[in-house]
């Protein structure tokens, strides 16, 4: 791999995983890897079905994608799971920042043109201890079904093409595009989800492709939608 395969953005070292049979899974466990996110994906369009379990059925979103990509890589979470450095915490508070101020101008722009999506079913269970202690846990699972599979479209396309940077561009759009329709359910309406949950989480998936390291993409996410969900929390 050559310096010019990489973004000027991107650190070097480490590298994305797998793509590059850095290291090299079977086709079995990739199997597995993306059954999880297909069936965690399932699970959240056909919602209902665990409507018994209350605000715990969000559980799911996190245990499945965390036990696929375990078993992956034999549980060597640290293939994408590394410690925060000092130089993180700046990213994380700028693009944190940019992806706010970003929703929040989009987000007016949708109203005003009078496409208004449906509120987020988790609005009205914000009153509930169960919410806040599962919600971390959740958008953790959240981000994984993001990193799971854009290694995989990053991985397929460059195998073809062996082209790391426009491979980077695909897997990323898919990426963005899938995370969008995920919260179709919640949110009923194609271009809100498509502009507000999918072109807006480029800053999220930033962090990710900048450092390799799903706790800063991780730590933008959580931050924005607390920030959020406080702001419901008390308006009138």
């Amino acid at each position: 791999m050559q310096k010019d395969d990489f973004f000027k953005f991107e650190s070097e070292t480490p590298d994305f995983p797998f793509y590059n049979e850095n290291p090299r899974i079977s086709t079995g466990k990739w199997t597995v890897m993306i059954l999880s996110v297909i069936l965690t994906l399932v699970l959240i369009m056909v919602s209902d079905f665990l409507s018994e379990l209350g605000t715990f059925r969000r559980l799911v979103y996190f245990i499945i994608p965390v036990l696929g990509f375990g078993f992956a890589i034999n549980w060597k979470y640290g293939l994408i799971c590394k410690k925060i450095k000092k130089s993180d915490i700046k990213l994380i508070v700028i693009l944190l920042i940019s992806q706010l101020a970003v929703t929040l101008f989009l987000s007016t722009v949708l109203t005003y043109l009078g496409i208004v999506a449906q509120d987020n079913p988790v609005t009205s269970e914000l009153m509930l201890i169960s919410t806040w202690l599962i919600f971390p846990l959740q958008l953790f699972g959240e981000e994984l079904i993001k990193i799971i599979p854009f290694i995989f479209f990053l991985t397929v396309f460059y195998h073809f093409t062996k082209n790391r940077k426009m491979s980077i561009v695909i897997a990323t759009v898919l990426t963005l595009i899938l995370f969008a329709l995920l919260h179709l359910p919640a949110y009923q309406n194609l271009i809100s989800v498509l502009v507000l949950q999918g072109f807006c989480s480029i800053f999220t998936m930033y962090g990710y492709l900048k450092t390799k390291n799903i706790f800063v993409s991780y730590a933008i996410h959580f931050l924005l939608d607390t920030f959020i969900f406080m702001l419901v929390l008390i308006s009138p």
